[in-house]
């Protein structure tokens, strides 16, 4: 049951939502009665205004006793009053802030997700060098050190076989050991920067905004945006010890900034050149483009990109329909809306699937679940025919597998695989109902 003021809104809803549509105002005991809200399971209050969040949240916990309720807050001001009043709440400010940074400082070549250190497996994209022309996939599979999970070439995902002939700017996807580095370094080139300092490697390579030893060294940053989450951006870095400078065209929009933020300030457009050189872009290091409008997001970061050749762009997305525009131009990026709803969802529903990360430009994600008590003895294909989710790593007792078609699943087992979001929400509901 969706409930808005405007019941223009529901159209953003799609012709595939199976749901029920009710316009009114979200705290309106009236219109909450005509929801049946007092057989609610969960309440979610996710209106653009903090206040109608916070009385619709209190209404339904207060007045319904609904049993999870959860709210959106934008200004990170009012925490404290939704903390003070009991009300579980996810910021979203902060939460795409503190993303974004994560992946301004994320090389583009290679993204590590080692959360499983324990088993000493990594899962990681990197993109296909000039070097690696012609190279079979094959070769990237190497006993029980390496092997090839996805491989994507022009932003969608392909069948390979052995003999399958790598090219330059594929992004592929594997799951290693510590010592199946040397397999990939042997396959891409000796010389190939393959990212953060790793488990095993002979010696830590520097990555762009890392020293030697793995560790953020200082960087000239530029941010096209100075609204909430910009603002909040800035001054992170700057807190941080790097060289920041936020761009906006509305000079009022520097209030949002704190007192103790250390950067500068310079009025303008986001994607305005003139502007931009005057903020320093010519030396920069990275580069986020976070105002409030997807398409000035879409050119600040492709004049970042390919007329200054800033080393690493981030653009914030808003709406998810323009998600294969961004992919296509291979613009690096952040759905704060995708990423908020994530959150609100793990909150209050604890998922069979979580979503640990990101890959292949969020074109699929890295997951963790456990093994069905149905899948006992389940070979990996059965599974990948059925659901055409991609095996990355399995944990039983403490021993992580790297696992071919042929392995067989025990209930219980961890699993690590790849999934697009349709396949995901797909898993989801195959656990839930078995």
């Amino acid at each position: 049951m969706v409930i808005d003021n405007d019941a223009r809104s529901f159209r953003r809803l799609g012709g595939t939502f199976n749901g029920i549509t009710l316009e009114g105002v979200a705290f309106d005991e009236e219109v909450l009665g005509q929801a049946e809200i007092e057989r609610a399971d969960a309440f979610a209050a996710v209106t653009n205004f903090d206040n109608t969040n916070f009385m619709a949240a209190e209404v339904a916990k207060s007045v319904y006793g609904v049993p999870r309720v959860m709210a959106r807050l934008y200004n990170p001001d009012k925490e404290l009053t939704f903390f003070k009043m009991g009300i579980d709440y996810v910021s979203g400010t902060p939460l795409i802030a503190e993303s974004i940074r994560e992946k301004l400082f994320q090389r583009e070549e290679v993204i590590v997700q080692d959360e499983n250190t324990d088993v000493g497996i990594q899962v990681v994209e990197f993109s296909v060098p000039p070097e690696a022309d012609g190279a079979p996939a094959g070769s990237l599979d190497h006993g029980v050190s390496s092997r090839l999970i996805a491989l994507l070439r022009n932003n969608k995902e392909m069948a390979w076989s052995d003999e399958t002939a790598l090219q330059p700017g594929d992004r592929v996807v594997t799951t290693l050991r510590k010592e199946g580095w040397q397999t990939i370094r042997k396959v891409l080139g000796q010389n190939l920067a393959l990212g953060a300092a790793r488990p095993g490697a002979e010696k830590p390579v520097v990555t762009a905004g890392r020293s030697e030893a793995g560790e953020e060294k200082p960087i000239k940053a530029i941010i096209g945006g100075c609204g909430r989450v910009g603002s909040q951006l800035a001054y992170i870095l700057s807190m941080d010890g790097h060289d920041v400078t936020i761009v906006d065209q509305d000079r009022a929009s520097f209030k949002r900034l704190p007192a103790s933020y250390s950067g500068r300030v310079l009025e303008g457009t986001a994607f305005d050149e003139e502007t931009l050189i005057k903020a320093g872009i010519e030396e920069a290091d990275a580069f986020a483009a976070v105002t409030n409008f997807d398409n000035t997001n879409l050119m600040a970061a492709q004049v970042a990109r390919h007329v200054f050749q800033v080393p690493q762009v981030v653009a914030r997305l808003y709406n998810p329909d323009k998600e294969p525009t961004y992919q296509a131009l291979e613009i690096n990026y952040l759905c704060g809306t995708k990423l908020v709803a994530q959150v609100l969802m793990e909150r209050m529903f604890e998922p069979k699937v979580s979503i640990c990360a990101n890959c292949c430009n969020n074109i699929l994600n890295i997951i963790e679940f456990e093994c069905p008590a149905d899948w006992e003895d389940k070979n990996l294909k059965w599974i990948k025919d059925k659901l055409g989710v991609k095996f990355a790593f399995i944990v039983r007792r403490s021993t992580g597998y790297l696992p071919d078609n042929n392995f067989r699943l025990k209930k219980g087992d961890s699993i690590t695989a790849l999934a697009t979001e349709r396949r995901v929400h797909r898993l989801e509901r195959y656990l839930r109902n078995h």
